[in-house]
């Protein structure tokens, strides 16, 4: 019998290694989790580059577990000393050094018998021994000083033009990845509630406010800040990545939609054992999930699940003021505005959205309006960032977002006198004007 022909082996392909991933690590993710895939085409008026966006990196971060839920861009504690790498080390040194400096109080240095030294000594470490990850001091520049930078450019009322802003573009996209968001200390932290405060120490506010939210929330911090300081107020952030404060149920991934009821729970019980707390800011993602049973729509939930959650509020809180959710970049924006720099075109032009792209309904502007006459007010600042036609990704000089959907603190600091303006109309002026 002739012996069967050989069968020749098979190749094995080497293994490739993969590619290394552009996008920034879970650590560089500025509330991530909180942030909706946006279409893959990018709208006619935005050049569409071959080059990879790391936007849209952050933009895919998973929702694994209670801290990716949180984004490590939400008010979150710091590690223990010992844990913490030296470059966030040092980043923690110098926001603790801002919180001293905003709040004007004395580190002592030594044992000093002096009662109102130790008294400062106390205060400065209460405040300033727990800085929060992610928060800190915006990316500095002289540009900031100049007449017209940022949101006070776009107002219609009293339009504002400076021409040495005409190509500047700060923070640039590069820098604004790592720009964390407006910093707030720890207090009264318990389970799933990471409450941080800012402006003005308890003991030195005329009253206390409460900024509620997602990272849609937090991200307006920088301008509350300046609002803090000059109204003479202390704020709260009690913030929680994709999770809106409403009664509705969010749909994320799981254990994310049962914390983000606990939060929504925790976050309606600390305003009730917190009569001192007489306004209350809200805001959140316009495009969140939730559920809903068949026949009803999503905005008609999101709606009814805002004036529920907000009607139950406790009577202390005499105003709420809703913020209405601000509008959205495309993937490619990022590399658009890098690639009009490099051009020294300007980018406000050049990577200008169509208005109807940028803009989407906002079920908790219908909210407020049905409760319109109560103590819910709305606040809309959109005409700051959108003209009828266009929303531009730089205004006077500033870069508005830091992702596709999340503002730069540098921007939004700049929008602090409209607040002022929407809340003086409710309750009265007092305190020196910010313009």
């Amino acid at each position: 019998m002739p012996p069967l022909p050989r069968q020749p082996r098979p190749r094995r392909r080497p293994l490739r290694r993969p590619k290394a991933d552009p996008s920034p690590g879970p650590e560089a993710t500025p509330d991530a989790t909180d942030t909706p895939d946006l279409p893959d085409a990018a709208p006619p008026v935005v050049p569409d580059p071959p080059e990879a966006i790391a936007e849209a990196g952050l933009e895919a971060a998973a929702e694994a577990g209670p801290a990716a839920e949180a984004g490590p861009d939400v008010d979150q504690p710091a590690p223990p000393p010992a844990a913490v790498p030296r470059p966030l080390a040092l980043a923690t040194a110098a926001a603790v050094a801002l919180v001293v400096a905003l709040y004007g109080l004395t580190l002592v240095v030594g044992g000093q018998d002096d009662d109102s030294t130790a008294a400062a000594q106390t205060k400065t470490e209460k405040r300033a021994s727990k800085p929060l990850v992610r928060t800190g001091p915006p990316v500095p520049s002289p540009l900031t000083q100049e007449p017209c930078f940022g949101a006070v450019a776009h107002d219609p009322t009293n339009p504002c033009r400076n021409p040495k802003l005409r190509l500047a573009v700060h923070p640039t996209p590069a820098q604004s990845a790592d720009e964390p968001n407006a910093a707030c200390v720890p207090v009264g932290q318990k389970g799933v509630l990471l409450p941080c405060e800012f402006g003005l120490p308890e003991d030195e506010a005329k009253q206390t406010f409460a900024l509620i939210g997602d990272s849609h929330a937090s991200h307006w911090r920088a301008a509350m800040e300046r609002v803090a300081q000059t109204k003479g107020w202390r704020g709260v952030s009690i913030t929680r990545s994709s999770c809106p404060f409403t009664t509705a149920t969010a749909l994320l991934s799981n254990p994310a939609t049962q914390q983000c009821a606990d939060w929504n729970h925790a976050t309606y019980e600390w305003l009730r054992t917190h009569p001192e707390v007489s306004t209350v800011f809200v805001s959140q993602h316009s495009g969140g999930s939730v559920l809903r049973l068949k026949g009803q729509t999503p905005e008609e939930v999101q709606v009814a699940g805002y004036v529920e959650r907000w009607s139950k509020l406790p009577p202390s809180v005499k105003r709420i003021f809703v913020i209405r959710d601000t509008p959205r970049n495309s993937r490619n924006t990022a590399s658009c505005v890098a690639k009009a720099i490099r051009d020294r075109k300007q980018a406000a032009i050049a990577c200008a959205l169509p208005r109807r792209y940028a803009v989407r309904p906002d079920p908790a502007v219908s909210a407020a309006r049905r409760m319109a006459g109560s103590r819910v007010h709305l606040i809309d600042l959109t005409r700051y960032l959108c003209s009828p036609r266009l929303c531009q990704p730089v205004i006077g000089g500033a870069l508005v977002h830091k992702d596709s959907d999340h503002l730069t603190q540098t921007f939004a600091a700049t929008a602090a006198p409209f607040f002022v303006a929407r809340i003086d109309d409710v309750v009265g002026a007092d305190g020196p004007p910010l313009w």
